[in-house]
């Protein structure tokens, strides 16, 4: 019968501790089922955990993702505290129609609907995997930083290179405006000469 509804991951809802900081996990149902599905979450705790979304209709083959949010505290609770907190996942199989105001009243008029309990851990150790995850995220970032260090270094170079001709062509304008400039003023001066012989004679 469980089955019929699809699958809740994680089985246990693992937070990772932080003193005086909100701590979070997520929580996923997958409808594997060719009908709409309502579903409520309920804690044992609501002033302590808040889950956003706590009800909701899930389509055929479709996945809805749940934030359970758990409230600052300043010391880590103890395990006879935390094992008194639980959470409870209703699900019950819906109309096409069906509309989020009209879930509570579903659950209230059905006796038959899927339920499974979660226990909550609280722990201040990072899991293996998020570990895992991290180091890989960490060198994917490396490798993506060092490609773009040389491909700066490329490009620093190609402007090196275009500066370079460009101090080259420009120190060639230079010695042709100067060559220009002496044949100009000796044609002057050859000029002026040549007129004042005219006038002589």
């Amino acid at each position: 019968m469980a089955e019929e509804f699809g699958e809740i991951y994680p089985s246990e809802l693992t937070f990772i501790f932080e003193p005086k900081k909100q701590i979070s996990c997520m929580l996923n149902l997958t409808n594997n089922s060719n009908r709409y599905i309502a579903f409520k979450v309920k804690t044992t705790d609501p002033k302590l955990y808040c889950v956003r979304p706590n009800k909701g209709i899930l389509k055929p083959d479709s996945t809805c993702e749940i934030k359970v949010t758990r409230q600052a505290c300043t010391i880590q609770p103890t395990t006879d505290t935390i094992v008194k907190q639980k959470f409870l996942i209703q699900r019950v199989f819906a109309s096409e129609d069906m509309t989020l105001e009209d879930i509570d009243s579903l659950f209230n008029s059905k006796d038959t609907h899927n339920e499974k309990k979660l226990k909550v851990v609280i722990t201040d150790v990072i899991p293996k995997m998020v570990e895992m995850k991290s180091k890989s995220e960490e060198q994917d970032l490396t490798a993506d930083v060092v490609k773009e260090i040389v491909q700066m270094k490329s490009q620093i170079k190609g402007l090196n290179m275009l500066l370079k001709e460009a101090e080259e062509t420009i120190s060639k304008l230079k010695e042709q405006k100067s060559d220009c400039g002496c044949k100009g003023k000796k044609g002057r001066h050859c000029l002026y000469i040549k007129c004042f012989n005219v006038k002589l004679a």
